[in-house]
């Protein structure tokens, strides 16, 4: 008498079944579960699978294998910003992100979050500008008070030419300039600079 394959049976053949990660339970793809040689209508199911077919994915979602069935769960893995700093985060969970994160791209320096989006912080921006407008300014200062220092000598010793004493003139009036700026009525957005003697 030939033995027939228990394979060989009609209606026996593998069925379909479906694998998810062992750490997040997330579907992956599909794969087989062989029919049970010795239970009939018995299917050895592969580690990580069921024959409990996922529902179809929508967009930004993810399907999870959790307590027996499948759960549609949020996927928004990837790059998020703080709403702390804008700084760069890259999200690797399932789930909701935290309410500190958000898909809207940091647009840059002296922006802050105000709750649904990024808006500029004009202040911060104004203080920033005045900041670097000073320490500019303290820059040519130190210039000027160098060039100043050998006349203002030659004056005091006596020894100044009237070349002398016009450079000095032009570069105390350059050096009072450069106090001045902050009385400019643009001052931090516009500035017009004074010309250092030549």
């Amino acid at each position: 008498m030939n033995s027939i394959h228990p394979q060989e049976v009609p209606g026996r053949d593998p069925k379909l079944a479906y694998s998810y990660r062992q750490d997040t339970g997330e579907f992956v793809g599909e794969t087989t579960a062989d029919p049970d040689p010795l239970v009939a209508d018995n299917w050895l199911v592969p580690a990580q699978a069921t024959l409990v077919p996922p529902p179809a994915n929508a967009i930004s979602k993810v399907s999870v294998w959790a307590d027996g069935q499948w759960l549609t769960v949020d996927d928004l893995r990837g790059v998020k910003y703080s709403k702390v700093d804008g700084s760069t985060v890259q999200w690797s969970e399932l789930g909701a992100i935290p309410d500190d994160l958000t898909d809207l791209p940091y647009p840059g320096p002296f922006n802050k979050w105000n709750g649904a989006e990024w808006e500029i912080d004009v202040e911060a921006e104004q203080l920033e500008l005045a900041n670097q407008t000073l320490i500019a300014r303290e820059g040519l200062l130190v210039v000027a008070t160098l060039r100043i220092a050998p006349l203002q000598d030659a004056v005091d010793i006596d020894d100044a030419t009237s070349n002398d004493l016009a450079m000095l003139k032009k570069w105390k009036q350059y050096r009072v300039a450069l106090i001045r700026i902050e009385q400019q009525a643009g001052f931090n957005l516009t500035i017009e600079w004074p010309v250092a003697p030549i």
